[in-house]
């Protein structure tokens, strides 16, 4: 009794709480803070654990240490079935079952935290190649070049390599995402993996021209969405674009060459219907041949989709130029060939049904010469539209589609009935074709991607109606989707609309048409689709 009131008397030393190792490491031994008593207290401790010795010493309880939690690694299986915590829910309740999270408790060792590895580039975009090479190209990251055919200096071979991104600078990582995620989806009616606009991004930064002309569509679709005024860094990076495609032609792979003039043409038409698109096309329909022609693509589904809409393109402004188109035939049959793709459509790409492609590009080349051709060869055409199976790879069950084939359906036979019968009695014919087109583009969602793409057939109903109301759906359908797409042709659109509608206000009985106002001769013309 004497001996314990006698130690609880007597004063402490004063190195009680120092360790017995002259050089004290953070192991498992030391914790790296005072523990949660002593510091309460503010008194000093020697983090020993379990337990320090100052609260041992005055008979306290000690309160432990700060303990970090780790949470477990989701890739991580539980080592048993308890790591598995789950609510408990009675058998009347309706409740499923949630996991918890696992969490376990480290020691604080005073290891650094490992700092984790950024991926590379290669390890970043390798799942965004074009598509997997032939055994005969697969080269690694170096562009395998082929001796270009005799009498040319193109170089027929086509190749995808990855891109060194972190090399840029952010301003212009910003662009190239901008034109990813906002402007290549926008002239689709639904995605899909071989997006045209998409092809050549992963060779950017070996071809100086694609990304000049990239970054140009970028930061001009982005002030039109945002209705702000357009930099004139457009125009100094579309001119450099230019200038290094012409420089980079000759040795250039064709995909390349097929990309960037590509985004030129979108780079205007975002802007304007109205362009010189024909120089685009034929110096495109140059190049594929000087490489080796369209069979040279057959093995790539994203050249097969580029040039799928390059062809489109060109159906479409020879429709409004009543020229005859720039690709030949033999390009027509060989997209409607590719048709067991699944990756690419050009339902997908424009909304128009691919089983009745051949018949519109028949009609685009008639056109041309619409003045000697026979009212039994025009009939002839008109039948092959009416019997044409407008079919969707979607099915006839879907109303929205069936719609916009009837849209292009009635479209093509309002052409018809304009460009190959110039009589006055054609006016009431062509006038229930529009009111018919107009009520089935009014029927689509406003805000559907579907809707977007019957621009063309619209124009030509817009072009015939007198009344407010239907002439009231073509200016919300212009003014929409100007908005929504960012895509300035539809302003374009409705611009001519407006000087057809100003001749056939003013002058109520007679036949006025679209065509007065189109000049086949003129080298601009018009491009909605």
């Amino acid at each position: 009794m004497a001996l314990a009131n006698t130690c609880a008397g007597a004063s402490v030393p004063p190195n009680l709480f120092q360790p017995s190792t002259s050089h004290r490491t953070n192991s498992l031994g030391w914790a790296k803070s005072d523990c949660h008593t002593c510091q309460s207290t503010s008194r000093r401790c020697d983090r020993r654990r379990p337990r320090c010795d100052a609260c041992t010493a005055q008979g306290k309880t000690c309160g432990g240490y700060v303990q970090q939690l780790k949470w477990q690694n989701r890739r991580q299986k539980p080592r048993s079935l308890a790591a598995e915590k789950t609510h408990i829910v009675g058998p009347e309740s309706h409740e499923t079952p949630v996991k918890t999270r696992d969490y376990t408790f480290v020691q604080e060792d005073g290891r650094k935290k490992r700092q984790r590895k950024l991926q590379s580039s290669e390890s970043i975009f390798a799942d965004r190649q074009i598509e997997k090479l032939p055994p005969a190209l697969e080269i690694g990251s170096k562009w395998k070049k082929r001796p270009p055919r005799p009498g040319t200096g193109f170089i027929p071979v086509l190749y995808s390599r990855q891109p060194e991104y972190f090399q840029l600078p952010s301003s212009i990582l910003e662009q190239l995402a901008f034109f990813t995620w906002r402007f290549s989806p926008v002239t689709l009616t639904y995605n899909i993996k071989a997006n045209p606009w998409q092809t050549c991004v992963s060779q950017i930064d070996q071809a100086p021209c694609l990304l000049h002309a990239i970054r140009a569509l970028a930061v001009r679709h982005r002030a039109h969405l945002e209705e702000t005024p357009e930099s004139l860094s457009v125009l100094e990076l579309k001119d450099k674009a230019l200038s290094s495609f012409a420089q980079s032609i000759a040795t250039a792979p064709l995909e390349v060459g097929i990309s960037v003039s590509l985004i030129l043409i979108g780079i205007d038409f975002a802007e304007s219907a109205f362009g010189n698109w024909i120089v685009h096309l034929r110096g495109v329909y140059r190049m594929i041949e000087n490489a080796g022609g369209i069979k040279l693509s057959e093995s790539y589904m994203h050249i097969k989709a580029q040039i799928a809409q390059l062809v489109w393109y060109d159906t479409i402004v020879a429709l409004m130029s009543r020229r005859g188109p720039v690709f030949p035939r033999e390009y027509i049959e060989c997209v409607l060939s590719w048709k067991s793709d699944p990756h690419w459509s050009l339902l997908a790409l424009n909304g128009f049904p691919d089983s009745a492609f051949l018949d519109m590009y028949n009609v685009a080349e008639a056109a041309s010469y619409a003045s000697s051709l026979s009212d039994g060869d025009a009939t002839s055409l008109e039948m092959k539209l009416w019997l044409a199976a407008f079919e969707t790879e979607q099915g006839a069950t879907d109303i929205e589609f069936s719609a916009l084939t009837d849209c292009w359906r009635h479209g093509l036979l309002l052409y018809c009935t304009r460009v190959f019968h110039q009589r006055e009695t054609v006016k009431q014919k062509a006038h229930l074709l529009a009111e018919e087109i107009l009520w089935l583009v009014h029927q689509l969602p406003p805000n559907s991607s579907k809707q977007k793409q019957a621009a063309l057939p619209l124009f030509l109903a817009a072009c015939e109606v007198e009344s407010f109301h239907l002439r009231y759906i073509a200016r919300d359908f212009c003014d929409r989707w100007r908005k929504l797409s960012g895509l300035w042709l539809n302003q374009t659109l409705i611009e001519l609309v407006q000087i057809v509608w100003a001749a056939v206000d003013e002058s109520p009985g007679k036949n006025v048409w679209w065509g007065d106002f189109v000049n086949p001769s003129s080298d601009s013309c018009f491009l909605f689709g």
